[in-house]
């Protein structure tokens, strides 16, 4: 089993990805000292399509609007998967403020989509990352590990 990790960002959430066992997990703009970012984000990869259709309707923005990555990364990973990345734009690699992240993770925490099995404790990791980032004003992305 290859255990490098392979991460994908802006190319955004599909179906295809989320079966293949994907995790979503939070980079920071910079490192905190004393903050562990590691996450599961399994279910957040799995239930997904839910949450956003529940961000929308709360009026907040949608998870996999988040994600980001380097382009150089995503023409690597593009490549690897055999795709020829030569002829495709990648948008640079964008950082969002920790209070969006947490308007977002806070509304679907209290909706019935955060009772899926493990979006709850996701949920709670992504609270308690942004929430350092916010103390500490750090940006921050999601990426995918595949």
């Amino acid at each position: 089993m290859d255990t490098t990790r392979r991460s994908l960002g802006s190319l955004g959430h599909t179906t295809r990805i989320a079966k293949m066992g994907a995790a979503y997990f939070i980079v920071l703009e910079r490192k905190i000292d004393g903050v562990d970012t590691g996450m599961d984000g399994k279910s957040l990869s799995r239930d997904m399509e839910t949450l956003d259709d529940a961000a929308r309707q709360l009026g907040v923005r949608p998870l996999s609007e988040f994600f980001s990555a380097d382009p150089a990364q995503l023409a690597e990973f593009m490549e690897g998967e055999g795709a020829d990345a030569g002829g495709v734009e990648l948008p640079p690699l964008q950082q969002f403020t920790a209070q969006d992240g947490l308007a977002t993770v806070r509304a679907l925490a209290a909706h019935a989509a955060a009772q899926a099995d493990g979006v709850a404790q996701d949920l709670r990791e992504c609270e308690r990352i942004l929430s350092a980032a916010a103390q500490q004003g750090v940006g921050w992305h999601f990426e995918i590990d595949i």
